[in-house]
């Protein structure tokens, strides 16, 4: 199927690859249908979540592992019931940027990432009950990369 996109004009999506989100993006609550959009130039720690109901819905992710290598999300039962991520090594884990006036000014919110069962095209956003925060620089202010 074809879908508008925001950042990529019209780009052909598979069904299979549609998630639907179990729990919706926090403040986005009436859309549930997403695709991962990924760009090969960009490398595989970014990809950007993008509504197929909505084209001006869409979130750039990225791998939360190239911010803070010790990023270790405690994902509760609940979610892996709710994705049917037995085991959970299913799992995907991404985390949403907010971008600053510019763009070293960027952060992303490790207190809520975005997880996704692949196997089973399901996804939802969490609040971590760990002590993460909500705007992490992504760069120090030298433009290095920081680590939590």
């Amino acid at each position: 199927m074809k879908i508008e996109t925001r950042d990529f004009g019209i780009i052909d999506v598979e069904e299979e690859n549609i998630i639907t989100f179990k729990q919706p993006v926090f403040g986005f609550e009436d859309y549930t249908q997403f695709v991962l959009v990924t760009d090969s130039n960009m490398g595989n720690g970014i990809c950007w979540l993008q509504s197929i109901e909505q084209k001006g819905i869409c979130f750039i992710m990225l791998n939360p592992l190239e911010i803070c290598p010790d990023y270790a999300p405690a994902v509760m039962q609940d979610v892996l019931f709710t994705l049917q991520a037995v085991p959970k090594d299913d799992l995907d884990c991404w985390v949403i940027a907010v971008i600053g006036d510019t763009f070293r000014e960027s952060a992303v919110n490790l207190k809520s990432p975005i997880i996704i069962n692949h196997k089973t095209n399901l996804g939802m956003q969490v609040i971590l009950d760990q002590d993460y925060p909500i705007r992490q620089p992504i760069f120090d202010s030298k433009g290095g990369g920081v680590s939590c």
